[in-house]
């Protein structure tokens, strides 16, 4: 990529957040009366936010923008489109213990990570350009603390995925690493089962298609040669046996068609910090998590480990920063990172986060730096 372009790039995607933010500010189509205070930039639709909440309807859109540099010779820009209604079919007067997700998104840019070979992308939103519907189930509560889900879905959701990595902006915090775990941009057809056992123990299982792709929906489910993933896991919270805020997961996976088998364990780690006030929410987030595949041939990793804190409200009230880290230990060559981020939101709805991560690749130590900005409507 030349440097002109580059650095032109770079100033698209940032004139973009400017000029979201801007015309949300100046038009206020749906303005309310505490705007821009609310926790959506278009308000409260004059009223008609709130009212369909208590009918059971619930309705999220979000716009991302955000530009990499890698070293000196790269410089790319992102941008993805979220659009969710969520149906509570209590609250609906339909029946009771459902929810319905429908879920579309457009991903569109360019990824700085293929070049040098990131095990690891250097953002989760990393993915060629599509536009889809992403998401499409169905979740029933039953008697017994048994539930489930069925369709279109996203099994990092429910399986493997820290609670408190969601800031990072590198994609090994979310799916594991190299895994075949259904996920963005390619969620999958499937069913998933969810058993509350105790207060502190809960089981999950899920059953997904083995090949799913980005645009297709399950179009691929029942092909011969696609297989099927598995995945299982205990969830183990310790908070309820009188520690403090730990969660503990333990699980593992399998690819019928890739006959490949995998285990994973997460920790998490909230502490509270003692308050100074009534709307004083500081506190400092810990995770780690391991996934281990021991006949994992390449590219595939046979080894994963990452983690990080996060600390909320101690440099601005709606303010985080973080810092974490992943390896895998991949057959041919180690890969590893460092990450830091700033997240500032001005506005709840609003955010913008400056990123740097150090790629350590075969010897080589690549410097990638990064601005994001996200917009909630």
């Amino acid at each position: 990529m030349t440097a002109p372009r580059a650095h032109g790039r770079r100033r698209y995607a940032l004139r973009s957040c400017g000029l979201a933010l801007l015309l949300l500010t100046t038009h206020r189509l749906c303005r309310a009366d505490d705007w821009p205070f609310g926790d959506r930039a278009t308000g409260t639709w004059n009223g008609a936010r709130p009212t369909l909440e208590e009918r059971g309807v619930h309705f999220e859109a979000s716009y991302t923008a955000e530009t990499f540099a890698r070293d000196d010779d790269a410089v790319t820009a992102h941008g993805n489109l979220d659009l969710q209604i969520a149906l509570d079919t209590e609250k609906a007067r339909l029946w009771p213990g459902g929810s319905v997700l429908v879920y579309g998104q457009d991903g569109h840019g360019d990824g700085i990570s293929s070049r040098p070979g990131f095990a690891m992308p250097v953002s989760n939103y990393e993915a060629p350009d599509f536009t889809q519907l992403s998401e499409l189930w169905l979740r029933q509560e039953l008697p017994h603390g048994v539930a489930f889900r069925l369709g279109k879905q996203d099994a990092n959701r429910d399986f493997a995925a820290p609670r408190f990595g969601g800031n990072f902006m590198n994609s090994s915090f979310g799916v594991l690493p190299t895994s075949p775990l259904p996920s963005y941009p390619a969620p999958a057809l499937g069913a998933a089962v969810f058993l509350q056992t105790t207060e502190w123990l809960a089981l999950r299982g899920g059953v997904y298609e083995g090949d799913s792709r980005s645009e297709s929906v399950g179009s691929r489910a029942f092909d011969s040669g696609s297989g099927a993933f598995a995945i299982g896991a205990a969830h183990v919270d310790v908070g309820e046996l009188g520690a403090r805020d730990i969660l503990v997961q333990l699980g593992g996976w399998h690819h019928t068609e890739l006959e490949r088998t995998g285990a994973f364990g997460i920790v998490d780690f909230y502490l509270p910090l003692p308050k100074g006030g009534e709307r004083d929410h500081r506190a400092v987030q810990i995770f780690a998590r391991a996934n281990v595949e021991p006949e994992a041939t390449a590219p595939d990793a046979k080894v994963y480990l990452g983690g990080g804190a996060t600390a909320h409200g101690l440099v601005g009230a709606h303010n985080t920063v973080g810092l974490g880290f992943g390896y895998v230990s991949v057959t041919d060559a180690d890969q590893g990172f460092i990450e830091a981020f700033f997240k500032w939101r001005p506005l709840v709805w609003f955010s913008v986060e400056p990123d740097l991560q150090f790629y350590f690749l075969g010897g080589d130590t690549h410097v990638v730096t990064g601005l994001r900005c996200k917009v909630k409507l």
